[in-house]
């Protein structure tokens, strides 16, 4: 998957396993911050990570780890792609 199809993606995931309005995650860039306590970010918390991780295993084929520390790898949108992008088979 190329960066665009994976940010679209996660785009898809907020809507479908967080519930977020559709116009809300359409907004979201590469720039977007996740975690919840800074500003203009998504706001995810604990439950949000766990959730999105399980998606992204099912779309994007990829396996996350959950021993590894993972959070600097959901600090932003960006991040996450590049994560995805790094635990693609075949990359």
């Amino acid at each position: 998957m190329q960066p665009q199809e994976i940010l679209d993606a996660i785009k898809a995931l907020l809507v479908e396993r967080l519930k977020f309005d559709p116009t809300r995650a359409a907004a979201v860039t590469f720039d977007t911050a996740l975690p919840k306590g800074i500003d203009e970010s998504l706001g995810l918390d604990s439950l949000d990570f766990i959730e999105l991780a399980m998606g992204i295993e099912e779309r994007c084929g990829v396996m996350i780890d959950d021993q590894e520390d993972l959070a600097p790898h959901f600090k932003s949108v960006g991040a996450l792609v590049d994560f995805i992008s790094s635990r693609q088979i075949g990359t």
